[in-house]
């Protein structure tokens, strides 16, 4: 993820690529783009996007700004 550290400029590419995502992930002929487009991996020390299982959510900064979209994605989801 590029360097963001404007909260309405993070908040719009945190947007678009929930967007992405939920397009991605029910398509099966475009779920593997999840990986290969949006870059969701492991990232050891770093922000790769995807809030839900990062083990760092408790101490970012940004999380609490993005938690209830999180959560409204996470829904919409089950």
């Amino acid at each position: 993820m590029k360097d963001i550290f404007d909260k309405d400029e993070l908040s719009e590419y945190f947007k678009d690529r929930v967007e992405k995502f939920e397009e991605y992930f029910n398509d099966p002929d475009q779920y593997h783009k999840i990986f290969t487009e949006l870059g969701f991996t492991y990232v050891d020390d770093g922000c790769d996007g995807f809030c839900p299982e990062c083990e760092q959510k408790n101490i970012c900064s940004v999380y609490p700004d993005l938690k209830d979209e999180w959560d409204s994605v996470l829904l919409n989801l089950n």
